[in-house]
């Protein structure tokens, strides 16, 4: 019988855990340095990436400062308004009802909400008049998560407010009504918060319950997503990563989000906007990502099936609409994912699962694409091989 020195076996693990660290720490080590000169250089405020795959953090990176007048740095534990990657999580609510035959992606919203059949469609408009007519062609759940429903950018309500989240779900239904689709269904590919917000209307509906108690209990906790809300509380504000914009003179400074009312953590006047309402941390919006990467499992824990994940990451668009589009996700033969209109953005490899994420609170994001493209090329130089 050979005998099986352990002392040798404990050493060999040791020395091949020792080395995995070295070498996450020169990758961590050379993305910094990637990013660290748009901060030297006063463009950004403060950055954090994250590289994963399915079931690992290969990566994650701060620099800059969280609030720079405080010289508060960035960490990884900050949280920051995501703004629309709260659409893929409203997706995901939708299919885990489809999953369960409450809904059906091609049946007439109006099943849920009879409401929208009084929705009018513009046929004609010209600078100073606009001709509309009832709409008999109907919209589906298929064309609200793909943004083909025809129906606007915001309700009347929303932009008159200039807000996004000045109503209930419920209270948006019944502005919807009030405001024209701009096309009819499955005609063009036209951006719309509206649509998705009439989607988690219907998941309201269906459910039983409110939006945000749904995706708590079905997508977060399961998740251990505990630091995503709509309605951050005041000790995760604490954690805000502060927005700025650049002024006139080039030179950043602090702002506010302009979509949303204040204070952020007022539950009385601000409703879950399920198009771009949440706020959460990288380390939090991580997971909900790794799940996709995963076919639906984060950890042995089962959120969605693998055809449901499929038909979110599937271009759902027409060849015609040039927009390439899955549901509440931008998509491709190679990657899906999404970004926020303040400047955080997923993408996942569809072959490799390579998740890469990019985390900033910035109004007019002057010089954060570069810094974005430049980050997503040193991790595929360093990841994806």
């Amino acid at each position: 019988m050979k005998k099986i020195h352990l002392t040798g076996i404990v050493l060999l693990t040791v020395l091949l855990t020792v080395s995995a660290r070295g070498e996450k720490h020169l990758f961590d080590k050379e993305i910094q340095a990637t990013l660290q000169p748009y901060i030297d250089r006063g463009e950004l405020p403060g950055i954090v990436t994250i590289v994963a795959q399915k079931e690992e953090i290969k990566s994650i990176v701060s620099v800059g400062f969280q609030n720079i007048a405080a010289k508060k740095p960035m960490t990884p534990d900050a949280l920051f308004w995501i703004a629309s990657q709260t659409k893929p999580v409203t997706a995901a609510a939708v299919m885990i009802l489809v999953e369960e035959g409450k809904l059906n992606l091609d049946e007439p919203v109006t099943a849920w909400l009879p409401e929208l059949k009084k929705l009018m469609v513009t046929r004609e408009k010209t600078k100073n008049t606009r001709t509309e007519e009832l709409l008999t062609k109907p919209v589906t759940l298929r064309n609200l998560l793909s943004h083909t429903s025809g129906m606007r950018w915001v309700n009347g309500m929303q932009e008159e407010m200039g807000v996004i989240d000045c109503l209930p779900l419920k209270s948006g239904v019944c502005a919807t009504v009030l405001t024209p689709l701009d096309t009819l269904p499955g005609a063009v590919y036209r951006y719309s918060n509206q649509g998705v917000n009439i989607a988690a209307a219907i998941v309201e509906k269906v459910s039983g319950m409110p939006f945000e108690e749904f995706l708590q209990k079905r997508i977060f906790n399961p998740l251990g997503m505990k630091n995503t809300a709509f309605w951050p509380s005041e000790v995760q504000l604490k954690s805000l990563a502060i927005p700025y914009k650049k002024g006139d003179n080039g030179i950043l400074a602090e702002t506010a989000i302009n979509q949303l009312q204040y204070p952020l953590s007022d539950k009385t006047k601000r409703h879950p906007e399920a198009a771009g309402g949440l706020f959460s941390t990288p380390r939090d919006l991580v997971k909900f990502y790794q799940m996709l990467a995963n076919s639906g499992v984060y950890k042995g824990i089962r959120i969605l099936q693998e055809s449901s994940v499929r038909e979110m990451t599937r271009r759902q668009t027409a060849e015609s609409m040039g927009k390439s589009y899955g549901f509440c996700l931008d998509v491709t033969d190679r990657q899906y994912g999404h970004g926020g209109s303040y400047g955080t953005d997923t993408r996942v490899d569809k072959n490799t699962g390579l998740i890469c994420m990019y985390f900033i609170q910035q109004d007019r994001l002057d010089g954060s694409s570069k810094a974005l493209n430049a980050f997503r090329g040193k991790a595929k130089e360093l990841f994806d091989k």
